[in-house]
């Protein structure tokens, strides 16, 4: 019965084995420096800043106050921020044409992010050099124009920027921004230290303008847009750079309602993405473009929230079983995926938010498990997160 059981178990037991040893890799090359920018004096990019807004009024007049205030420095006639407005109130349009945005008003049958930057940049065809892709609740922290201008100017074409939590107000919005922060600095920084480009993040975002449009036109994704343009610019070996100096603050969900919501959007379109890619991936792989094949196997990563669970769960059944092969090897497992989180996230708020994060682990791991129930609607739909007004 014992050697049954260890058979049945051990696809999975090795699934999430390499999957936390891979973790923990990224975690360690997170610690070296990723290569810097050298500066330039090649003139001033011109950037189409792109805000996609689906029934965001109240959090869109804020950030688009925020980022088109003069603090950011950035001369104004070298950008224009958009905001494309998907059911947005008439009102909330004429407040945002005041603060010196642009509106582009869309509306489709069923709304997705992808649809509506497709109508943006058909509309702004001309005169920009880069693109800029804010969620509504972004604000952008001073200097991101000019860090952004830097990297197009070296030579970048695709950027992914850092997506600071700008709340932690509920314990939730506490995980999923340490939650944030851990992937950042191991699929984003360690990727990058590792030569491999970085994953995109779906904001905070910016591109060199052909690049962007071509990219854009070619995605169907009702949910994660931002994964499905990773696997076009990887497949055509274009290099995803990573900067934690290209800053904005972006909320965190605050119930976790909203975060299962949001992890089965994700989830679906990460395991949607992998299925369709799987094969073309190995042949790529035959051809030298170890960057797409990376990415794809990237898209196999089990839930971050759920991993933890399961591997312990296996800890348990091995010594229920009295198996060293599945006591040991899950013990592994967990080791390094706690080791893993250990080196990216921050002592010093791991130990003084410690209670609130033990507390707040089951939840957030039910919430977890949860998010699988959403996945066949979010392939049929685009689930909205809403967000509230909390100011930076």
């Amino acid at each position: 019965m014992k050697t049954l059981f260890e058979i049945l178990l051990a696809p999975v037991l090795i699934y999430l084995t390499v999957s936390a040893l891979y973790q923990f890799v990224l975690a360690v090359a997170s610690k070296y420096k990723t290569k810097d920018i050298q500066p330039v004096q090649n003139g001033l990019t011109r950037f189409l800043v792109l805000v996609p807004a689906y029934k965001e009024d109240a959090v869109i007049k804020y950030s688009t106050a925020k980022n088109m205030s003069l603090k950011y420095e950035y001369p104004r006639g070298q950008f224009d921020l958009v905001v494309i407005a998907d059911q947005l109130k008439d009102e909330t349009k004429k407040e945002l044409k005041q603060l010196g945005a642009k509106v582009h008003s869309v509306s489709f049958e069923k709304s997705t992010k992808v649809k509506s930057l497709q109508s943006a940049i058909k509309a702004y065809d001309k005169g920009y050099d880069a693109v800029v892709v804010l969620d509504a609740d972004n604000v952008m922290e001073k200097g991101f124009l000019f860090k952004a201008n830097q990297w197009i100017q070296s030579g970048a074409r695709a950027i992914q920027g850092l997506r600071k939590a700008a709340n932690n107000n509920t314990s939730t919005a506490l995980m999923d921004g340490l939650s944030e922060a851990a992937n950042t600095e191991m699929l984003c920084k360690g990727a990058n230290s590792l030569g491999l480009s970085s994953k995109l993040s779906g904001s905070a975002m910016v591109f060199n303008f052909e690049l962007f449009k071509t990219t854009i036109n070619q995605c169907e994704a009702i949910g994660g847009f931002d994964k499905e343009m990773e696997l076009i610019l990887t497949r055509k070996r274009e290099f995803i750079d990573y900067t934690a100096d290209m800053a904005v603050l972006d909320q965190k969900v605050t119930s976790t309602n909203a975060f299962t919501k949001q992890r089965g959007r994700w989830l679906e379109a990460q395991y949607t993405f992998f299925k369709k890619s799987f094969g073309e991936s190995l042949s790529n792989l035959a051809e030298g473009n170890v960057d797409f094949f990376h990415k794809v196997m990237q898209l196999a990563l089990p839930p971050r929230a759920v991993a933890p669970f399961a591997i312990l769960l296996l800890v348990v059944c091995g010594i229920l079983l009295n198996s060293s092969f599945l006591g040991v090897t899950a013990t592994i497992a967990f080791v390094g995926l706690s080791l893993s989180y250990l080196f990216v996230l921050p002592t010093d708020q791991l130990f003084k938010q410690s209670l609130k994060i033990l507390v707040s682990i089951p939840k957030i791991g039910w919430a977890a498990i949860k998010s699988l129930s959403q996945m066949k609607k979010s392939k049929q739909e685009f689930i909205h997160t809403k967000h509230e007004l909390i100011e930076a």
